[in-house]
């Protein structure tokens, strides 16, 4: 567990109420709405209609949208044409919803992976937008074409997506030291949505950033109520008590926080693309092992051991590998993704036998 404290961020049409002074950040502006009606037609059925919204933002590139690490509502995404996996999916949201599409958030759970903002680590989560059909859902992602390691993903309420935004601009505003602003957004997001873990683990720091240290403990076991597992919750808990003396339930939630990462399987993956990058294959391929040992059906995992057994002149275990990966694949994009890969070292292998 790290020692510093840790904030989260997300990596990502009922209005908030009329009498809310809170800005929606679904909100378009009429650039944005002159851009749709230029670019898709409303008429078409609403499959057609997703189909010609994906083709405007990703594949002809009309919107030219980039990636930047900035928080934004939907019409300044617009505006700027860049953002964060927030900002993207607040833009998307708005636009798909103008489309009369039935889209809502989606909170994904991904490996875990730490920053830095200022001096906090900062763990990372991730949120996307799901377009919904009477006959299956279709996630919409800033990167389609990034294979994030995708641990699972639910549904949420605006509220909670909402939260998020919120949620980000005040770790943004923490990590310049402006307290007075980032409790000023918490505080907003917590009106919003007070069940959102990631708000009262961040209340919590700025909490303890005061020296409020039994305030910061009621935020973090606010966080706990709703995700017994949140880790940052736990960690930053273990920091306060240990501030208070109070070793004995320090050590109890440490050793909590050590046997949920103990069976976390994406801490061997993380371990294993580590060794990866550093050329120790045998030692990655050790990592993936012991993560299929904790989920056995991860695609990923496959995947990641087929490229490790080609690097280890072993291309039968490379092929079986595969073969598992496309077995397990969630969607026919990983499928014909693994497929041709497997097709390529179905080949070379053919070839190395002539």
């Amino acid at each position: 567990m790290l020692a510093s404290l840790i904030v989260t961020v997300a990596m990502l049409q009922a209005p908030l109420g009329t009498t809310s002074s809170v800005p929606n950040p679904l909100a378009l502006s009429q650039e944005m709405r002159e851009f749709l009606d230029k670019n898709v037609d409303r008429k078409l059925p609403p499959m057609d209609r997703l189909r010609a919204l994906d083709e405007v933002v990703f594949r002809n590139n009309a919107l030219n949208f980039k990636y930047a690490d900035q928080s934004r509502t939907a019409a300044e995404t617009f505006s700027h044409r860049d953002g964060n996996c927030l900002s993207f999916t607040l833009l998307f949201i708005a636009m798909a919803r103008y489309l009369d599409l039935d889209v809502k958030f989606r909170e994904v759970d991904i490996a875990p992976t730490f920053s830095m903002v200022g001096k906090f680590s900062t763990l990372h989560q991730h949120i996307n937008a799901a377009v919904l059909f009477p006959t299956g859902m279709y996630v919409m992602d800033v990167f389609p074409g990034v294979n994030r390691i995708e641990m699972g993903g639910r549904i949420v309420s605006d509220q909670r997506g909402f939260a998020h935004f919120y949620n980000n601009i005040a770790v943004d505003e923490l990590g310049k030291g402006n307290l007075p602003a980032t409790e000023s957004y918490l505080k907003t997001a917590l009106e919003i949505d007070p069940t959102a873990p990631s708000v009262w683990v961040n209340t919590g720091v700025v909490k303890m950033q005061a020296g409020d240290f039994q305030e910061a403990e009621k935020c973090y076991r606010n966080a706990l109520q709703t995700d017994s597992h949140d880790m940052a919750a736990i960690g930053n808990l273990v920091i306060v008590l240990r501030k208070e003396g109070r070793q004995n339930e320090a050590d109890r939630y440490a050793r909590k926080a050590k046997a949920l990462w103990d069976k976390n399987p994406y801490r061997f993956f993380l371990q294993g693309m580590k060794a990866y990058e550093e050329g120790k294959y045998q030692d990655s391929l050790e990592n993936y092992k012991r993560a299929l040992k904790l989920k056995d059906k991860e695609h990923n995992f496959y995947f990641a051991m087929a490229r490790t057994y080609v690097r280890l002149n072993q291309p039968e275990a490379a092929m079986k590998s595969l073969q598992q990966a496309v077995r397990y694949a969630p969607d026919s994009s990983d499928r014909d993704r693994y497929n041709q890969k497997l097709q390529l070292l179905l080949k070379a292998h053919a070839g190395a036998g002539e």
